[in-house]
């Protein structure tokens, strides 16, 4: 009678052992599958920075709405007509600087204009070695103050944050900016505005 009562008060403590062990077994999953869960929400398009496909305009224009909302990177970036000076600028590491706040005004070469520079010259530029002088170049397109198309004024001379001035000349509704001619004006960006040029501005030799 008294193995019974002890086998049973062993069995009993065990039961109570294997029950608190699996409760605890239970809370430790369930712990871990919420925090497995918060990690691995999908983020958000303001958590990364990056816009949906379908609401990215492939054309660059004053009437551009959407590109009031971004940066002067991102909207170069998402133009498939400036996709050379998009690669130059992440080559000369500009981004982060361009990507800042600021009023800055930028003169964008199209593809073509690049196209149009002596053979071979792209490619030197692109080579490590001559980021200085790529550096200076993309310098060369870029007031650090930001000026529309109805403030430019015949003969008006534009400092760059290269250090040297820029000419503008006016005939009639044509604008001319150091010798290329813009051709879409006031797209306007989170930190500054872009003048689209068919040319690439040479700076001075030094």
């Amino acid at each position: 009678m008294k193995y019974k009562i002890i086998h049973s008060v062993f069995m009993l403590l065990i039961a109570t052992f294997l029950f608190a062990g699996c409760a605890s077994s239970d809370s430790t999953t369930q712990e871990t599958t919420t925090d497995t869960t918060i990690d691995s929400q999908p983020a958000t398009a303001a958590e990364t920075d990056v816009l949906p496909e379908d609401t990215v305009d492939t054309n660059i224009s004053a009437n551009n709405q959407l590109g009031s909302r971004m940066n002067l990177v991102a909207l170069i970036r998402q133009n498939p007509n400036l996709s050379t000076l998009s690669e130059l600028i992440r080559n000369a590491d500009m981004v982060v600087a361009l990507e800042s706040p600021g009023t800055y005004t930028f003169f964008a070469p199209t593809n073509e204009a690049f196209a149009a520079l002596p053979q071979g010259t792209l490619e030197v530029l692109k080579q490590p070695l001559n980021k200085f002088e790529l550096t200076e170049l993309l310098q060369s397109h870029i007031l650090p103050n930001r000026v529309t198309a109805a403030e430019m004024k015949d003969k008006m001379a534009l400092k760059t944050t290269q250090g040297e001035e820029i000419i503008v000349q006016l005939s009639g509704q044509k604008i001319t900016v150091g010798g290329a001619n813009v051709t879409a004006t006031d797209v306007e960006a989170s930190n500054g505005i872009i003048h689209v040029i068919d040319k690439v501005l040479i700076p001075p030799k030094k």
